[in-house]
């Protein structure tokens, strides 16, 4: 049996179950989970590409998708947008480590057998249980991840260093509401601060998030 066939098996048989009580869908190494509004969560296990069958490396990914940041991204993307909803989409996008990684460096787990490969799903849950699926579903309870937006923290993004995206996020989060002074704000500043190199990308987000706020803005019959 190849390390790959029994990391396959431990997360069949450990965290499958497991995200399954939390109602994610799915077989290894990918679990979704989807609200009423259309907003999807994923959990996905990532392999090394420097693997061999004798041994591997691997981490977990976490990824929050909400609707109107997966309808910017069809419109972005068009034809190049994936069918499926993957970890790469996710406006929130984390990763989970080994119990005792050190702060600063990634740590993987290493798998070079059946026994190492029930270990490390067993940690995966453990990780799981404490900063995954309750942060995941706190995302896509109503809004949540406006919250986390405000809070300054996309996962890997922190607001400090990305501020223009930010605001371009919590303005992609209000457009259903219609029209309001909070998201007036984030559209101005997104566009006041973007860098001079994305200006074109910033303009087409502009346009195209007013045009979604005066749809909604009908649909509520406000004055646009």
């Amino acid at each position: 049996m190849t390390v790959q066939e029994s990391l396959k098996w431990a997360l069949r048989d450990v965290v499958g179950p497991v995200a399954r009580t939390h109602g994610f869908k799915g077989s290894g190494p990918t679990w979704r989970k989807s609200n009423a509004s259309g907003d999807w969560a994923i959990v996905n296990v990532q392999s090394s590409k420097w693997n061999t069958s004798q041994s591997l490396e691997c981490v977990i990914n976490l990824a929050v998708a909400p609707e109107p940041w997966l309808r910017w991204e069809r419109e972005h993307l068009g034809k190049g947008m994936p069918k499926a909803v993957s970890e790469s989409l996710g406006l929130y996008r984390q990763s989970l480590h080994p119990s005792g990684t050190p702060v600063g460096p990634e740590g993987w787990w290493k798998v070079t057998g059946p026994e190492s490969a029930a270990t490390a799903a067993q940690d995966m849950v453990v990780q799981l249980e404490a900063a995954g699926w309750p942060v995941l579903e706190r995302m896509l309870t109503p809004g949540g991840m406006l919250d986390q937006v405000r809070r300054g923290d996309l996962g890997f993004m922190k607001r400090k260093y990305f501020d223009a995206f930010f605001a371009r996020a919590e303005a992609l989060l209000l457009i259903d509401r219609g029209h309001s002074d909070a998201l007036e704000n984030s559209l101005r500043y997104a566009l006041d601060h973007c860098p001079d190199h994305s200006r074109e990308h910033a303009e087409r987000f502009d346009a195209w998030a007013r045009q979604q706020r005066r749809a909604a803005d009908q649909l509520h019959h406000r004055p646009t």
